[in-house]
């Protein structure tokens, strides 16, 4: 039983030069702004997609304690926002990702939050028990007063963020770059640190993240 319950994700990540779009598929529900589909497309039409990576995820005991809890209060926040940060790796090698134990509770060095673009859900057959969050972060988005170095911008980890859309604000809610402060309710969920990608505006790049989870 305890494996069953056990929450696991993985992260996909494209880097391109050019902002992708998202294209979701059936409405399922919505709820406080939220929107849940049942499927969702990325089109990566008109941009040069310059790198893709695939990884684990760690998942906070916090996230875990929240998924725990809604067992026996039947609520839980949704996953709805998304987070980068740019201390995701070793300070002598950006190529190097950290590596987080579930006890932290949020990113090394969050730079902007915002909105998730997409939330799509496959669940109902024997293994179809998971939910996809689809983020695309563009370079010409965040200012560069929000990164750790200046003259260096880059971004190497990301987070979900949890949400209390019953007694908070409802979605959408606004982008917040450091030293910008984010809503009280909102509560990191899970991360992952990746090799740095440059994130200058001048280049116009975009991360889109496609972040699963999915319990066994």
């Amino acid at each position: 039983m305890r494996d069953a319950l056990k929450p696991q994700g993985y992260v996909e990540l494209f880097v391109t030069r050019g902002k992708p779009k998202v294209i979701p598929g059936e409405l399922l529900y919505e709820a406080n702004g939220h929107k849940v589909f049942k499927s969702s497309e990325i089109d990566f039409s008109g941009t040069q997609v310059l790198d893709k990576q695939e990884f684990k995820n760690v998942i906070f005991n916090q996230g875990k304690d929240r998924v725990i809890e809604s067992l026996t209060t039947g609520f839980i926040r949704v996953i709805a926002r998304m987070a980068i940060g740019d201390r995701g790796t070793l300070p002598s090698d950006s190529t190097v990702p950290k590596t987080p134990g579930p006890e932290r509770t949020g990113l090394y060095n969050e730079i902007y939050r915002d909105d998730v673009d997409t939330t799509t859900l496959n669940i109902g057959g024997p293994t179809n028990h998971e939910v996809k969050f689809i983020k695309i972060f563009s370079s010409l988005d965040v200012p560069i007063t929000a990164f750790s170095n200046q003259a260096n911008p880059v971004v190497n980890e990301a987070a979900l963020i949890m949400c209390d859309l019953l007694s908070g604000n409802p979605l959408p809610r606004p982008p917040v770059a450091y030293p910008g402060v984010s809503d009280a309710d909102e509560i990191p969920f899970s991360m992952r640190a990746f090799k740095s990608i440059p994130f200058e505006a001048a280049n116009e790049i975009s991360i889109t993240i496609r972040y699963t989870i999915f319990i066994e």
